[in-house]
């Protein structure tokens, strides 16, 4: 585990070395670079439909995620920018609420396929048949859960890159 946060603070940093030297003609200012997105850190906390709303007032969405790669990277941001791998909201959501197992249908908020999934081990598990929303670094391994979307936690948000 060790060795694997290792390699995710080294991946971050050279992440955002490269989004300070090439990405500012990218991404607006305090946005960074990643493949053909720009990705801000929410450290407020908020519910998920309040931070999907502030995310699309600055053109963008909670993040979508689509590679392991893309996932160690936001997991990097995240550290950086709060020291830990806080639990964070991404923009993953259920379509139809109360459903359990994998009848479950997830979509992203920015309308990208749903084409990758890092869920922690028995997520996601519906608790309560009231867990639409997903969350970012969720128990010892970091993983995603499905949560309660009126819980409040900082966000991540993304944009094509301009």
């Amino acid at each position: 585990m060790a060795m694997l946060t290792v390699l995710l603070l080294l991946s971050a940093a050279f992440a955002l070395g490269d989004a300070i030297s090439s990405g500012n003609r990218l991404c607006p200012p305090g946005w960074t670079h990643y493949g053909s997105r720009c990705f801000m850190f929410g450290k407020t906390a908020r519910t998920w439909p309040e931070a999907e709303e502030i995310c699309k007032s600055l053109g963008a969405n909670l993040a979508s995620v689509h590679s392991s790669e893309e996932a160690q990277f936001l997991q990097g941001v995240v550290f950086s920018m709060t020291g830990s791998f806080s639990p964070t909201w991404i923009g993953g959501m259920e379509a139809f609420g109360g459903l359990v197992g994998k009848d479950r249908i997830w979509f992203w908020s920015d309308g990208a396929n749903f084409d990758y999934q890092n869920w922690n081990q028995g997520e996601p598990n519906n608790n309560g048949c009231s867990e639409r929303c997903i969350v970012m670094n969720f128990g010892g391994e970091h993983c995603w859960n499905d949560l309660e979307c009126e819980n409040v936690l900082p966000s991540v948000c993304s944009r094509r890159t301009s």
